[in-house]
C-alpha cells in the first residue's frame, strides 16, 4: 500500500518496505515507525513498548520453540504495559515466513501449531494501533539458527526524525 492522506507533523508514520531480489525471487521485509516533530510521551511509550515485545519474542525463538509461544509473549507484554489486544492495540499477529512469497507459513500468531524449525526464516513485528493516537509497529526478518535466531535486519531503529 502506497499510503494516503497528508504526512502530518508530531504523528507516526509507519514504513513498510518489502523489496523482492530480482534474480532470486525472495522477499526482505522491513517495518520501521517515524515521527517528524514533536514526539508525545504516550507515543514514545507505545514505541517502547512495541519495541519491548519484538526483543521479547526475538529473544524466545529457538528451534522447537512455538510460534504460537512467541505471539503469547508479545500479547503478555502488552497487557503488562496495559495495552489493548483486541479490535484496537496489537491487532495482528507477530510475524509470518518468509521467502518467494512475502507472507507464507509459518506464521507466528495465536493460531499457529508450527514451531520453530533451523532454517526457517519468519518475520517479527508487534505493533500497536489506536484510533486516536496512531499506529507504531516495528519489523525485523530472523533466521532460526541452531542456537536460537540470527536478527537479519540491521536498520536503525529511531522514532524520531531529526
Amino acid at each position: 500500500h502506497s499510503g494516503s492522506g497528508a504526512l502530518r507533523p508530531n504523528q507516526t508514520i509507519i514504513c513498510d518496505i518489502f523489496p523482492r531480489d530480482t534474480q532470486t525471487g525472495y522477499f526482505a521485509d522491513m517495518t520501521r515507525t517515524y515521527i517528524k516533530g514533536d514526539v508525545s510521551t504516550v507515543l514514545q511509550e507505545m514505541y517502547d513498548a512495541v519495541q519491548l515485545a519484538q526483543e521479547r519474542a526475538i529473544k524466545l525463538i529457538a528451534p522447537g520453540v512455538p510460534f504460537a509461544d512467541v505471539h503469547a509473549a508479545c500479547v503478555q507484554t502488552f497487557i503488562q504495559l496495559g495495552h489493548k489486544t483486541k479490535d484496537e492495540g496489537f491487532i495482528h499477529g507477530t510475524g509470518h515466513g518468509l521467502g518467494v512469497e512475502i507472507h507464507e507459513a509459518p506464521y507466528v500468531s495465536a493460531g499457529s501449531k508450527a514451531t520453530a524449525e533451523i532454517g526457517n526464516v519468519v518475520t517479527v513485528e508487534p505493533g500497536l494501533y489506536y484510533s486516536e493516537l496512531g499506529g507504531v509497529r516495528i519489523e525485523d526478518v530472523v533466521v532460526i539458527t541452531k542456537d536460537g535466531c540470527k536478527n537479519l535486519t540491521n536498520y536503525p531503529k529511531v522514532l524520531q526524525i531529526p
